[in-house]
């Protein structure tokens, strides 16, 4: 126990992988909220989650709300570039956390980029909580890889 109190609360994540595809095709999955359960396996962690969220799901300002029995996740977009989406999550209304995905075309594929900065703000548990996003942050980014390169795979096949 005394080691997760003396754990930080402060964190950040960092996530690069390469990818191939189109540029216009990875945006337009990556940056619309309404496809990150799919993207990051979500249902893995729990089959009974709920999305809703906010209409449009790709503009700024837009709110999706991941409930789950363990969780409540308060997600809003905060910025859009045209190769950056930014996010707040605000985790069971005591958790803040700040992530940006981004795309980078360099000669033959597309850089993938992400990181998530975040304080936790309780007093003992808050280390043991910070593994846990850690981990949970690898995850999802390992997973949102993955099925981003196979809809994309998905799409070129398709314009075939």
């Amino acid at each position: 126990m005394l080691i997760a109190v003396c754990l930080p609360r402060q964190f950040e994540i960092e996530h690069q992988a390469e990818i191939h595809g189109s540029f216009d095709d990875a945006k337009r999955l990556l940056f619309d909220i309404k496809h990150w359960p799919e993207l990051m396996a979500w249902k893995k962690y729990n089959d009974d989650f709920q999305l809703p969220g906010s209409s449009p799901s790709n503009t700024l300002g837009t709110n999706a709300f991941l409930q789950s029995l363990n969780i409540d996740i308060d997600i809003s977009i905060t910025r859009l570039t045209d190769n950056a989406i930014h996010y707040s999550l605000l985790v069971n209304n005591e958790h803040s956390m700040f992530g940006v995905f981004s795309i980078d075309k360099t000669s033959h594929s597309l850089q993938l980029n992400h990181v998530l900065k975040g304080t936790i703000h309780s007093t003992v548990s808050g280390g043991v909580t910070v593994l846990f996003i850690r981990s949970l942050a690898d995850n999802m980014f390992r997973s949102s890889v993955n099925n981003l390169q196979s809809q994309l795979k998905l799409a070129q096949k398709d314009l075939k």
